[in-house]
Formats: structure tokens, sequence, C-alpha cells
């Protein structure tokens, strides 16, 4: 099955639309966790300031008019923003199996709707931290139906951005040729005991 872009579920979500705002969200973790180095930092303090600075980011982009296709929806806690029509939410959380509370909850402007469940009604962008200081961060762009089932991915990191497959589809098995029998070695064996039995040029001159 091929691996569906966000795109083809809702046209405003491009490729340079996305990318925009994941890199919004990896600078402003990585700038923070540079600067928050201090004996005194911890986990907590560290991810509860990466939230706070990036929600108040979104919220100072929606507000610019640098991009006509970013909108604020909601400047709350539970910030929402619009990529054309389309609300988003953020999340620091595990893209394949979420567990921060509210995840899957919608507020009042999240609100696309769809009776085939294989359509998104909700959109979240998850930053996925690194699990060495040899890896990066990355961001994800995670569509999921009315069941909280996820049906498309998107991501974004140091090599840039990926689709990934939804399905547990298993690609058919590829029938490889058979190896071909080694007849060479027979011919060879052969031709070595022609040898052996055929009269040498110096035994023949000796006759």
């Amino acid at each position: 099955m091929k691996t569906k872009h966000p795109s083809d579920f809702f046209s405003e979500l491009s490729e340079k639309r996305l990318a925009t705002v994941a890199e919004l969200l990896l600078d402003v973790r990585f700038n923070t966790m540079q600067e928050m180095n201090s004996p005194h930092d911890d986990s907590y303090t560290r991810e509860c300031t990466v939230f706070g600075r990036t929600r108040n980011a979104l919220v100072e982009l929606c507000q610019s008019d640098k991009h006509d296709w970013l909108k604020l929806a909601s400047p709350g806690m539970d910030v929402t923003f619009r990529i054309g029509n389309v609300p988003c939410r953020f999340f620091r959380d595990d893209p394949e199996s979420p567990e921060k509370r509210g995840f899957f909850r919608r507020n009042q402007v999240d609100d696309l709707f769809s009776e085939e469940d294989s359509e998104p009604v909700m959109w979240r962008f998850v930053i996925e931290k690194a699990m060495t200081e040899e890896d990066e961060d990355r961001a994800f762009f995670i569509g999921h139906n009315v069941y909280q089932e996820k049906v498309c991915q998107w991501s974004y990191g140091p090599s840039g951005p990926i689709l990934h497959s939804v399905d547990n589809e298993i690609p058919p098995t590829a029938e490889l040729p058979s190896p071909e029998v080694g007849v060479r070695e027979d011919e060879e064996q052969e031709e070595n005991f022609q040898d052996r039995d055929s009269p040498k040029l110096s035994d023949t001159q000796n006759e």
C-alpha cells in the first residue's frame, strides 16, 4: 500500500509548511536544552521550560502574520494553531505510543470530523527526544482517526522529511532464481583426466 502524505488528506498540509513548524519546534527545544545546563536543572525544569517557550514561540509566530497560512486558534495551555484550515497541536511524547494526558482530547477548536475511519480527524506534532547524546531529536506529524488510530505519519529530522507507513502489510516475498549448478567443475575434472591418460610428447619421442 502506498504511504499517504498529509497533503493527500488536506492540500494545505504541504511539505514546506510542515517543515517550517517542525524546525521551530526542534530549534526551540535544542536552544533551551543548551541553555539550561546548570547544576540546578533537571528533566522537569528543562521539559517545562521547553513547553513554555515552544508555546510562546508558536503564539508569536501565528500573530506575526509572517505566514498567511498559519493562524492561532487557541492561545491557552492546549495551544492550537491552524495550517490552512487544519487544527494542530504539539506534544513531547512517544510517537508510537503517546502517554501524555490530553493527547487525544479535543478542544472546541480542534474540530475536524469524518465518518470514514481511514480519514484523520486530529493532527499532532510530536517531538521525540534523542535517546543518546549522539542522536538528535525528531519531529513527527501524525494524523489519527476518530478511533484514535494512526492513519498517517510524517517525520522531520537530520536527514530531512520522511514518510512512514502506518499499516501492517508485509511486502510479498520476492522469488529468486535457483542457483546455477557447478557444471564448470565437472568439465575441468574431465579435462584433467584426459590430460593424465593422453601420452605426453616426451613419451612418444622415447618410443
